[in-house]
């Protein structure tokens, strides 16, 4: 048995090359036009948690994680989430310099935790009420509340980003998918 066959059995049988292909370049034409505003800007126009968010829109996947409303309503829930908890528990605060030492309870970290938990908390609860439902926005939130991006500016950028990427996605991506012919048709 070749990789190609252990891979299919492993994944059930259900490869298909052209759908994984044209997924993969539909990702990739979201990532392009976020990767030049950011190189072009010197701006956060691309972070972590755009990835899930890109691969939701490119693959199809289920109506209540995918959409402009669930999108862009759950980032921006999650990043307002966000710097809410990190204003009130873990201001001035980044988690990389924080961890940097090691050093065990430590107030700081314990301060950025309380910041991380806080803002799952208030996201998990406003995605619920809002029906907003998009789990990419969780990393976000901790993303924000961890002080990787805390500023208002990079809360601003945040919606943004996701704004552009939904809005690349229906205008530009599923144009591209129908005249070449790359929209996948298996949804996962």
């Amino acid at each position: 048995m070749g990789l190609f066959d252990r891979v299919r059995d492993s994944a059930g049988g259900s490869i298909d090359v052209r759908d994984d292909l044209s997924a993969g370049t539909n990702v990739t034409l979201h990532f392009v036009l976020l990767g030049a505003l950011a190189w072009g800007s010197g701006q956060p126009f691309l972070f972590p948690s755009l990835g899930p968010s890109a691969y939701l829109l490119a693959t199809g996947e289920k109506p209540r994680a995918e959409g402009a409303y669930h999108v862009v309503g759950g980032h921006a829930i999650a990043a307002i989430c966000g710097l809410a908890a990190y204003v009130l528990f873990a201001d001035g605060l980044v988690v990389v310099d924080a961890f940097e030492h090691g050093e065990r309870f430590s107030a700081d970290i314990g301060r950025l935790v309380i910041s991380g938990i806080v803002s799952m908390l208030l996201t998990t609860i406003a995605m619920l009420w809002s029906d907003t439902n998009h789990p990419a926005a969780c990393a976000t939130t901790l993303i924000v509340a961890l002080g990787l991006m805390s500023t208002v500016v990079e809360v601003v950028i945040i919606v943004v980003s996701v704004v552009v990427l939904v809005w690349f996605h229906g205008t530009i991506v599923e144009r591209v998918q129908t005249i070449c012919g790359v929209e996948p048709t298996d949804p996962r």
